[in-house]
């Protein structure tokens, strides 16, 4: 029997007109770390056959920012829609066949066992699609989940096209999908721009399944605040505070002691070992490791260095790919950045 083909299909083209900011959405930092980084991060440990980023405004800085993944650049020459930019790597998925991730390079805190939760559903049941939803107690912005009297699944109504009872709806599409992909471009090319945006919506494969007699089913495994997409600067802030808050509670169960957490920012990936006592106002990122029974003073800054056992740094010290040797204390104030 042929193995059915997965891929993930990364929509990154958006320049976020509500960031108010020349910069393209997905090159926005969430902890030190490019927002589409932390989504093709995820997705590379669910091990697909191969992973599209639709790329748009400033692609070739984010076609430069992937270089190093294994994944292919798709160009949406004008962004027309959530539906036109999956259109976009029509050719790329139909030679490939098989089932498609569809997700959104904003909405970086999307965990890969959810991801990983949903690929299992589907293909146990193998429905045509199946879309990832939550409830919200302010769904302002996420298009409404319509479902019947019955509570079946009618249809997905962006906000700017939902009616005032419609925004009352709490259930919201989390922009994260499974589909075939042979019924995903049948049903995007009957998809039309009949809408305030004058856009094709990829949300409207949903009713088009319906119409179609299609299963459709509803994955709602993930938590509301992993599902956060990043489309303003607040959001970006609450983004930014879920990562530091749950990066540091890992690290005080795992025996680092954090002084003033709400003060202390340190990327994910940084490795810390057990009696380090981290002082308030300190910024930890890059691939930092650092051993165990150390300290690192109040107000340092610390980017891919490498802090050995029983070290110190200092007070007010700034250290930029520096190796600081087991027993070895940096004075305060000292600024050192070696290549």
């Amino acid at each position: 029997m042929t193995k059915k083909h997965f891929s993930a299909l990364v929509l990154a083209a958006g320049l976020g007109t509500r960031m108010k900011s020349d910069k393209a959405k997905v090159l926005h930092e969430v902890l030190f770390k490019p927002m589409l980084l932390h989504v093709l991060d995820t997705v590379k440990t669910l091990n697909m056959d191969h992973t599209y980023i639709i790329v748009g405004h400033q692609r070739e800085k984010v076609a430069e920012l992937v270089s190093s993944y294994q994944a292919s650049c798709i160009t949406q020459a004008k962004q027309l829609g959530t539906g036109h930019a999956v259109l976009c790597a029509e050719e790329e998925l139909a030679s490939a066949g098989g089932t498609v991730l569809i997700l959104s390079g904003d909405v970086p805190l999307i965990k890969a066992e959810s991801l990983r939760a949903m690929l299992t559903s589907h293909a146990a049941s193998l429905p045509s699609l199946t879309l990832m939803t939550t409830t919200l107690d302010a769904p302002t912005n996420y298009g409404r989940i319509v479902r019947d009297r019955q509570g079946g699944l009618l249809e997905i109504v962006e906000e700017k096209d939902a009616t005032m009872i419609q925004k009352k709806i709490r259930e919201i599409n989390a922009g994260i999908y499974c589909a075939e992909v042979p019924f995903l471009f049948d049903a995007l090319k009957k998809v039309g721009s009949d809408n305030k945006q004058g856009e094709i919506y990829l949300t409207d494969i949903v009713k088009i399944a319906i119409a179609m007699g299609r299963r459709v089913d509803i994955f709602s495994g993930a938590g509301g605040e992993e599902l956060l997409g990043i489309n303003s600067r607040s959001e970006l802030a609450a983004a930014n505070k879920y990562l530091q808050h749950h990066k540091n509670g890992q690290l005080m169960a795992d025996g680092v002691s954090l002084i003033d957490p709400e003060t202390i920012f340190i990327q994910q990936e940084v490795q810390i070992g057990k009696d380090t006592v981290i002082h308030a106002n300190v910024q930890i990122s890059g691939n930092s490791i650092i051993g165990t029974n150390s300290t690192i003073g109040p107000d340092v800054v610390l980017h891919d260095c490498k802090i050995g056992d029983n070290a110190g740094i200092g007070p007010f010290s700034n250290l930029r790919s520096c190796t600081v040797r087991n027993n070895e204390i940096v004075a305060p104030h000292t600024s050192l950045i070696q290549d």
